[in-house]
């Protein structure tokens, strides 16, 4: 899986030192729950989120998980799709 996340990142995995785990609240706001994935990217397009942390969901979609339920499922979800990367 990594390295299908290195690649959909440029090859190299990109700089992910600066990416902090927490903080993520800032990027779901405005979301309702439950969300689907689509839905979800389209929220942290539109917050502002950086491209590694679209990534980590797409990631997530790719690996079966196609819906939220809450934020903090979101959070976990991110936070292992990105803790491994850092």
């Amino acid at each position: 899986m990594f390295d299908k996340v290195k690649d959909m990142l440029g090859g190299d995995g990109g700089d992910l030192s600066g990416l902090p785990l927490g903080g993520f609240e800032k990027y779901l706001e405005g979301v309702d729950y439950p969300i689907g994935v689509d839905d979800l990217m389209a929220a942290f397009k539109n917050n502002g989120a950086p491209d590694q942390v679209q990534v980590a969901l797409q990631s997530a979609s790719a690996e079966g998980k196609h819906s939220f339920n809450s934020q903090d499922d979101v959070i976990g979800s991110l936070k292992n799709h990105l803790g491994g990367m850092l």
